[in-house]
């Protein structure tokens, strides 16, 4: 399983449906339990992002499914990294010549 970590701000259409917090969020746990990956966290945030959204799924193509899938409801604006555990990195990084 590949891990992303999402960082989102709601746009002005989300912020004016703000109540609707618990909605999206379970729809995007549900979301991630349908395509079989696992929720790891989900934290509403103060700073620069509005929320931080981290999980796994089998394949960057899921990854960037979930976030055409949300982006396009327009009420949230996304940025989904990849991320690798530490051990991972330094496999890649022995690789190197």
């Amino acid at each position: 399983m590949a891990t992303f970590i999402v960082l989102g701000t709601f746009t002005d259409q989300g912020i004016r449906k703000i109540k609707g917090l618990a909605e999206l969020r379970r729809s995007a746990e549900q979301w991630v339990a349908s395509k079989g990956g696992r929720v790891i966290s989900n934290y509403t945030t103060l700073g620069p992002y509005d929320f931080v959204f981290t999980y796994e799924v089998a394949s960057d193509d899921l990854a960037l499914e979930g976030s055409f899938t949300f982006g396009s409801m327009g009420d949230v604006r996304l940025l989904t990294l990849r991320a690798f555990p530490y051990e991972e990195a330094e496999t890649i990084a022995q690789r190197l010549p």
